[in-house]
């Protein structure tokens, strides 16, 4: 009996813990970070890239839970930033490479590897993916944006 009562709470531990998009709808680091919700962004403070173009890590102490994925910044007031208007920080395409979900893929988006350009960040995968949508920011923004309907909830696994 007992061995039932501890396999059953077992297996719907993952089903309490499950967070709360669906399957690769954020880019978000294996495992979960002091929050208790899995990493984006790769730890790098949003508003500190977004306001001043400077990609720096954030810190576990000044984090916040947003969609079900945990942020970190280097300060309180950064924090308070982000919970305040999180649309204003928060990259597009859930954080994958914009110019990889042009083309139907969600490839990572490195926070080293950004574009900050209507008032919206995008993230690359490197500097070849940055340079080419570069290229065209408004034609395919406008493309990544279309698939991104189409793919947000499909896992990485099936792209």
């Amino acid at each position: 009996m007992k061995s039932l009562v501890l396999t059953t709470v077992m297996a719907t531990l993952p089903l309490i813990a499950a967070p709360a998009f669906a399957a690769d709808e954020i880019n978000v680091s294996n495992g979960i970070s002091a929050a208790g919700a899995p990493l984006a962004a790769h730890g790098v403070d949003l508003v500190a890239l977004v306001t001043h173009g400077n990609p720096i890590e954030g810190f576990a102490t000044h984090s916040a839970t947003h969609d079900g994925a945990s942020y970190y910044f280097t300060s309180a007031e950064n924090r308070k930033a982000f919970e305040a208007n999180p649309a204003a920080y928060l990259p597009q395409h859930g954080g994958f490479c914009s110019f990889g979900v042009s083309v139907g893929k969600k490839f990572d988006g490195d926070p080293d590897q950004y574009l900050v350009a209507d008032g919206k960040l995008y993230l690359f995968l490197n500097a070849e993916t940055r340079a080419a949508f570069l290229k065209d920011v408004p034609g395919t923004a406008k493309t990544a944006d279309g698939q991104w309907s189409q793919i947000k909830n499909t896992a990485v696994g099936q792209l």
